[in-house]
């Protein structure tokens, strides 16, 4: 249940003739409300003087008018309560439609699209807390709030807009308002990629609102846009050997990387890598070392070998004090902290890349499994991939995996 506010404000175009100003409410529900007028007036200075009427007031009209608002919100607060009491269904309750509700003016509620995306945020953030959906992937969805929010104030100067009036129209509207208008940072303009994206998250939040039964069809089914393949940076096996072999003055660089070759040997995403604890860590019946565990997004279960290189990292911590009070296999940073300091290690390495958290992820892919023959389907169980066309992308950038299953050719057409 949204928790109820009603406030009070002068509307300073609205005077009687007295020279008095008119006294609107709004109703809040959550983040969304509703305007009406009490039809009530005061002077501006006494309004202020009273600050806003909840001071201790002597004058007998103004103690008529306090006593007036009051019972407003009384009723306004009853007619909540009774229409949560016989809402079995869990239906929406918007503030203009409580609004209506109280003054008998009979409207059929309709709902938004601001209100579609909030009933999914609620339903997926649940999921987060139980552990089923990733904290990152609710961030997503969260922005698009914002996104919607931008688009609807900057091309409609409205603050939402009714689900029935979003049309294929209003779909690629969106498209170029955010390929062309939308600032990211400094720029002006998102890319095919991130466009679609937000696109398709949109759609996602609707397909929710249908299954739930809020909304029968979704407009955003029709988009067309495509996601483009893109270049992916990884470290060759050389830049990694120096990555590995540099030697680190202080401990922020060298915890730095360790985590990052940690993800370099085993695919983890920065999230999976921070969730490991030594009870992922195994032995064998063949006293080979195993790490299990299952990824947070897309919930896939992944055993990784434990390689020499990752041994030493593992071997490196183990009685590390920081990983040895929260019982973890290598220490804990955060994900904005580690990209800055990719930054600087890629520098003193003198590796010419943007350094981030993926590229070890994108290593792993390349120079450390596919490079080395490992099969395509135990590559994508490895990096948790749900779909196998999710990994394929990685083989087109192997040149020399393409040359050694091509050199056998040239022997056989000299």
């Amino acid at each position: 249940m949204k928790k109820l506010k009603v406030s009070f404000y002068l509307k300073g175009d609205k005077k009687n003739h007295n020279g008095e100003t008119a006294i609107y409410a709004k109703i809040y529900l959550g983040n969304l409300y509703s305007t009406f007028s009490t039809s009530k007036y005061i002077l501006q200075e006494r309004w202020s003087k009273t600050n806003s009427l909840r001071n201790v007031i002597r004058v007998d009209n103004e103690i008529n008018l306090k006593n007036y608002l009051k019972s407003l919100v009384d009723g306004i607060e009853n007619k909540y309560n009774e229409l949560i009491r016989n809402n079995p269904d869990n239906e929406e309750i918007t503030p203009l439609y409580l609004k209506n509700y109280c003054f008998n003016e009979k409207t059929e509620h309709k709902i938004t699209l601001l209100e579609i995306i909030e009933k999914h945020n609620e339903y997926f953030k649940k999921q987060v807390t139980k552990g089923d959906r990733a904290k990152g992937s609710l961030e997503k969805y969260e922005r698009m709030a914002n996104v919607i929010k931008d688009f609807l104030q900057s091309k409609h100067k409205i603050k939402d807009i009714q689900f029935d009036k979003v049309n294929r129209q209003f779909v690629y509207a969106l498209d170029e308002f955010l390929r062309f208008e939308r600032i990211h940072g400094k720029k002006k303009g998102l890319g095919n990629n991130t466009t679609v994206k937000y696109l398709r998250n949109i759609s996602s939040m609707i397909n929710h609102a249908i299954t739930i039964g809020l909304v029968t069809n979704n407009p955003f089914s029709i988009y067309n846009g495509k996601l483009k393949d893109i270049d992916t940076t990884y470290l060759t096996l050389e830049e990694l050997r120096t990555i590995e072999n540099k030697v680190f003055s202080n401990r922020r660089l060298d915890v730095t990387r360790d985590i990052f070759l940690f993800s370099c040997y085993t695919s983890y995403a920065p999230v999976d890598v921070m969730n490991l604890r030594q009870g992922n860590f195994s032995l064998d019946n063949d006293l080979d070392s195993w790490i299990h565990t299952k990824r947070q997004k897309t919930k896939v279960k992944t055993n990784v070998l434990v390689i020499p290189p990752l041994q030493r990292i593992i071997d490196k911590y183990k009685d590390d004090p920081e990983c040895v009070e929260e019982n973890r296999l290598v220490p804990n940073r955060s994900n904005s902290n580690m990209n800055a300091y990719l930054k600087e290690i890629a520098d003193l390495c003198g590796i010419d890349k943007n350094l981030t958290w993926y590229v070890g992820r994108h290593t792993f892919a390349t120079t450390v499994a596919l490079a080395n023959n490992i099969p395509m389907e135990v590559i994508s169980q490895i990096m948790g991939h749900k779909r196998i066309t999710q990994t394929q992308h990685y083989a087109k950038l192997m040149d020399s995996s393409i040359k050694q299953h091509m050199k056998g050719l040239s022997e056989n057409f000299v």
